[in-house]
């Protein structure tokens, strides 16, 4: 998702680490810890091996780096929330969770829902990467965060986010819109920086990599 992204930074001014949580890309395949304190889990581990840095986080990782977030981690010194899941619960939705099972291993559904979240077209070898990654996920991991992880609720943790934020939407998101982005994170810490890029979806890493890229160096 962040290559583009990564590959449009100054590397003699930014060493970027692109983090897979568990059960995801190239990271390991555990059994357990699927839920959302696994993954919080990954996020403190790999903060406190990188160090001092600016911690940028789309969709579920961005609910993720949230709830860090309200703990002021001493190595977080900036946040960038892009397309972010908000702190508040998402109630799970059978119909949705049967389409999930559905779409587990099929290239064809994934790359459908993959194209139904955005807005703007994207470089086909994109794409296909994006789709191949997704088909080796571990099945744990798919229905991990689902099943376990969107029903978590800390809305009243973000007042405690100390560190400069932004918070980045799509204007057509169809998974994060931008009113309840703003609403239910950007307006919730204090001081966040709210920014919607205009004519475009959910995976932004992607579909605007020159403008985030842009964000994060006047952020850094």
């Amino acid at each position: 998702m962040w290559y583009e992204v990564a590959g449009r930074l100054d590397p003699l001014r930014y060493t970027a680490h692109l983090l897979d949580f568990r059960g995801a890309g190239l990271s390991d395949r555990p059994l357990e810890g699927h839920d959302f304190e696994g993954y919080v889990s990954d996020l403190r581990t790999a903060l406190e091996s990188v160090g001092e840095c600016v911690v940028v986080a789309h969709s579920m990782g961005g609910k993720i780096a949230q709830f860090v977030a309200a703990d002021r981690p001493a190595q977080l010194r900036k946040l960038v929330l892009v397309a972010p899941g908000t702190a508040h619960a998402y109630a799970l939705n059978e119909k949705h969770r049967a389409m999930a099972e559905a779409a587990f291993g099929s290239r064809l559904r994934i790359e459908r829902f993959q194209a139904a979240a955005m807005r703007r077209a994207v470089d086909p070898a994109v794409m296909e990467r994006l789709v191949s990654d997704a088909l080796i996920a571990q099945r744990e991991a798919w229905f991990g965060w689902y099943d376990r992880g969107r029903a978590v609720d800390f809305a009243d943790r973000l007042a405690e986010i100390a560190v400069p934020t932004i918070v980045v939407s799509g204007e057509h998101d169809p998974l994060a819109p931008p009113r309840r982005v703003k609403r239910d994170v950007a307006d919730q810490i204090a001081g966040a920086l709210f920014v919607n890029l205009r004519n475009a979806g959910h995976n932004l890493p992607i579909e605007t990599p020159a403008e985030l890229a842009g964000i994060i160096d006047r952020v850094a």
